[in-house]
C-alpha cells in the first residue's frame, strides 16, 4: 500500500470515527439550544438500543468519547514528521506538516468536535 492510499484511508477512517460524535453534538444542540428536537426524537431509540443512556463501557458511547481522539491520532501520524538530533553541542527538533488536505481536514474536523466536547464537559461541571 502506498503513503497516498493509506493516509486517504486513514482520512476516511477518521471521519467515520468522527461522525457519530458530530451527529450526537449536531441533534443535541438543535434539540436543547435551538428547540429543533425532531433529529433527535427519531435518533433516540437507535441511540438507547445502543447503549447511550448507560455508562461507559462497550457501548456506543465510547466511540462517541474517543472516535475523535483516535481518528485524531491516526490522522497527525499521517501529517506530522518530528525528526530529533542530538548532538554533543545541541538538540535539534524539526517538525514537518505535511499538506494533505484530507488528513488536515479531518485534523481539524476531530480537533474542532473534541474542543466542543471539553467546553461541553467544563460548561456542565463548573460549580462557578
Amino acid at each position: 500500500m502506498t503513503t497516498t492510499t493509506k493516509s486517504n484511508a486513514f482520512a476516511m477512517i477518521g471521519l467515520l470515527l468522527v461522525t457519530p460524535t458530530f451527529y450526537f453534538i449536531l441533534i443535541s444542540v438543535l434539540k436543547y439550544v435551538f428547540g429543533v428536537p425532531y433529529l433527535f426524537d427519531s435518533a433516540g431509540p437507535i441511540l438507547e438500543q445502543y447503549g447511550i443512556s448507560e455508562g461507559l463501557g462497550w457501548n456506543i458511547n465510547l466511540l462517541i468519547l474517543f472516535g475523535p481522539v483516535l481518528a485524531l491520532l491516526m490522522n497527525l501520524t499521517s501529517i506530522l514528521n518530528v525528526h530529533f538530533e542530538n548532538s554533543k553541542d545541541n538538540f535539534d527538533c524539526r517538525l514537518t506538516i505535511y499538506k494533505k488536505t484530507w488528513n488536515l481536514a479531518v485534523v481539524f474536523f476531530s480537533a474542532l468536535v473534541l474542543g466542543t466536547l471539553f467546553l461541553y464537559a467544563l460548561g456542565e461541571n463548573c460549580n462557578c
